[in-house]
């Protein structure tokens, strides 16, 4: 049986899928069955934390509770780990009431355990207070120095389980320089949740440095990039989490 790698000092989050395509990586993960393999190989490889999105029948990215809650209890019976789901308002066109009539389904035992909220969407406020009601803990998605000072300012602040300071540039310098500047805006404006940095494409791994050097947690997986430090294809998500776990210290 392969083992199981044991935890380097910062969290490593597997971010399985995202809105990746199988045109792009053959290997994402779209179903519940998929989602659970994928994660369980990312858990061995030393993920300890699992975020994806939840699809349909069709592919698409979906909100409604019977694909979040069918994906996330495959996960979590795969893995044991803490399972999350985008609340993205891409899903649902655009539409923040359409969103909160959703979320608002999202019951029982296989409910995730947190969702992560983007400060650049509207009716972040409402979100948040729907997902706390519903014992769902909150990410909080931070791409800009602005998207941080909405945070602070948006009294939901203290509520957060984690900041995800989610850097959109592709340039390594202009990334890890992105990173920094959200996580200072992030104590200036008193947010003392745990951040959690991540880049896109090769950029990511620049980033996944500069965040371990002061403490921060990381994620990594399909949905951030499909490709090594190296520039070659990853197998599977199980090979970035590898990679992450060597840039971070871990064994």
């Amino acid at each position: 049986m392969p083992r199981l790698r044991s935890a380097p000092a910062v969290l490593i989050q597997a971010c399985l899928n995202g809105d990746t395509t199988r045109d792009q990586h053959p290997a994402v993960p779209l179903t519940p069955a998929e989602l659970a393999a994928e994660a369980r190989a990312a858990q061995l490889a030393g993920a300890r934390a699992v975020h994806l999105h939840p699809r349909d029948q069709a592919g698409a990215q979906t909100l409604a509770a019977a694909d979040v809650l069918a994906a996330v209890a495959a996960v979590r019976a795969a893995t044991g780990l803490p399972v999350g789901v985008t609340t993205g308002i891409w899903t649902v066109d655009g539409d923040a009431a359409r969103r909160l009539s959703l979320v608002a389904d999202w019951s029982g035992p296989d409910v995730p355990d947190y969702a992560s909220i983007n400060m650049n969407e509207p009716g972040t406020g409402p979100l948040a207070d729907l997902l706390t009601s519903l014992g769902i803990d909150i990410e909080a998605g931070v791409w800009t120095p602005d998207d941080a000072r909405l945070l602070a300012a948006s009294g939901w602040g203290d509520r957060v389980l984690r900041v995800l300071i989610e850097v959109e540039d592709r340039t390594p310098a202009d990334a890890v320089a992105t990173a920094a500047a959200c996580a200072a805006e992030l104590v200036r404006g008193g947010i003392t949740a745990r951040q959690l940095h991540h880049g896109y494409e090769l950029a990511t791994y620049d980033v996944i440095r500069a965040a371990a050097a002061m403490g921060a947690d990381v994620r990594i997986g399909l949905e951030d990039t499909t490709v090594l430090p190296d520039g070659s294809a990853a197998a599977g998500n199980a090979d970035l989490v590898e990679a992450a776990v060597r840039l971070v210290g871990g064994e």
